[in-house]
């Protein structure tokens, strides 16, 4: 039996078909391949903008200065803008400088679009460039043709045709031979807006503050029209009162005059009252605290002074007691300035159980206190039986050794000897010695006695003792030569 040709059998045929096919098919394949340069390696870089246009197709030329560097790869929309997937030339990305921006120019008048890429000011081949996954977001599109056709459609269709040639020969006349002028003009104005341009965003902003500064002003109108009609009330005013005026300054005007006049002769006198008067008012201010319970006490005592002197005669009770003795000569006072300004650091104390070395002299109004409580406490402590009590500093202060039969009772046991002797825990110890000098010793008082009755023509016997306590402060330390 013959055997049948492999071409003819039919199981040979079915699969050359679907070689054939299949062929057919990868043509097919590999042509659509090679026009979306499926072969091509890319590398991608992002443009974000507002909007594409229209006649932006996919694969659409970017051209850097008219150079193709890529292709457009796809265009999807992202958010409120489109974002463009764009395939940039492995061997051209590095000459395409970092910074681009982006513009999406027809290439004819109704032609698709291409991509421009635009460099940067000075931007050079020596800096960085583009990369791979970069994303540029500057991008511009020019106005559409057909949108300036449809915004031109409306005006065209309201101008008269007729209206409109007569105008436009009108201007054609009004130009006619006069195109070098109107060249130069435009070339002016051009120049007058590149100068203009750099100021309009500061223009912008002193338009905004203006309306800012506007809309205040129309706030506060109600009340610079109430301002200003007041003005016109005080005008008339003024108006009405001119004569008052003009003698009140005239008034014035004397007045300077005999003050000039006045500080011209006296000025320095005044400097001289002011110099002298500034330790005067540092006395008063430190004494200062004692002014109201000095005052109080003028208050409480003004009626028992009344009763006293009643009738226009002095009734007193005389009560005839153990008379002190006189103080010694390692008795008197021998503190310095400095000693006393020590004990003046704090203010004054409340009682006799708050005296300290640091405020033992400083103003204070502990007796005028307990006499201001009220006539019950004036006669407990006005009496011989309840003296007023004397802090045991205090006898430090002043140098007081014994009791001169008025602070109590001396002796070991006695009562002045205990108080004293509680001083010596106190910071009172070192501030007042015995008196070891002439200060206010008896030979001083002679002294003064002599010089005191020498000015006053009397004997100086007759000199009180409260005299060299006066005098004696003033004169200590001057020289004194007879003549």
């Amino acid at each position: 039996m013959a055997r049948t040709p492999v071409l003819e059998r039919p199981t040979s045929l079915k699969i050359l078909g679907a070689g054939f096919l299949a062929m057919v098919l990868l043509f097919l394949w590999v042509t659509y391949a090679f026009f979306t340069k499926a072969f091509v390696d890319y590398d991608t870089v992002t443009l974000k903008t507002d909007t594409t246009g229209v006649n932006l197709p996919q694969n659409a030329d970017i051209k850097l200065r008219g150079m193709i560097v890529g292709e457009v790869r796809s265009v999807k929309p992202d958010g409120d803008g489109v974002k463009l997937e764009l395939g940039m030339n492995p061997k051209f990305i590095d000459d395409v400088p970092k910074g681009v921006t982006a513009q999406l120019i027809p290439k004819t008048l109704f032609g698709e679009k291409y991509v421009a890429l635009i460099p940067p000011d000075g931007a050079g081949t020596d800096g960085p460039s583009l990369q791979a996954g970069d994303t540029i977001t500057k991008a511009n599109v020019p106005i559409e043709v057909e949108t300036l056709l449809n915004d031109l459609y409306p005006l065209l269709d309201a101008v008269d045709p007729a209206n409109l040639s007569y105008t436009l020969s009108a201007v054609s006349s009004a130009l006619e031979g006069r195109g070098t002028e109107l060249g130069e003009t435009l070339v002016t104005l051009n120049s007058y807006l590149q100068k203009t341009n750099p100021d309009v965003p500061q223009l912008i902003t002193d338009l905004t503050k203006l309306g800012t500064v506007a809309d205040g002003y129309a706030d506060a109108m109600p009340d610079i029209g109430r301002l200003l009609r007041n003005t016109v009330v005080t005008g008339n005013t003024v108006v009405a009162k001119k004569a008052q005026l003009a003698a009140f300054f005239d008034e014035g005007t004397r007045l300077s005059d005999t003050l000039t006049a006045f500080t011209t002769e006296s000025g320095d006198d005044l400097v001289e009252l002011a110099s002298d008067s500034r330790p005067i008012l540092e006395m008063v201010a430190d004494y200062s605290v004692t002014f109201p319970c000095f005052l109080k006490s003028l208050s409480t005592l003004i009626p028992r002074l009344d009763s006293a002197f009643r009738d226009g005669m002095l009734h007193i009770n005389v009560e005839v007691i153990k008379q002190p003795n006189a103080y010694s000569a390692n008795e008197n006072l021998s503190a310095s300035q400095a000693t006393f300004d020590a004990a003046r650091q704090d203010p004054g104390a409340k009682n006799g159980s708050q005296i300290t070395g640091r405020n033992a002299a400083s103003p204070s109004c502990i007796d005028l206190n307990e006499i201001n409580k009220g006539r019950a406490q004036q006669e407990a402590i006005s009496s011989q039986e309840n003296p007023f009590t004397i802090p045991a500093d205090v006898y430090k202060l002043v140098g007081v050794k014994r009791a001169h039969t008025k602070f109590g009772t001396s002796g070991p046991g006695g009562d002045f000897a205990k108080n004293r002797a509680a001083a010596s825990s106190l910071d009172l110890q070192d501030l007042v010695g015995p008196s070891i000098g002439s200060t206010d010793s008896a030979g001083e008082r002679a002294q003064l006695d002599l010089l005191i009755a020498s000015m006053t023509g009397s004997e100086a016997a007759d000199v009180p003792d409260v005299s060299s306590l006066l005098i004696g402060p003033m004169l200590r330390g001057t020289e004194v030569s007879p003549k």
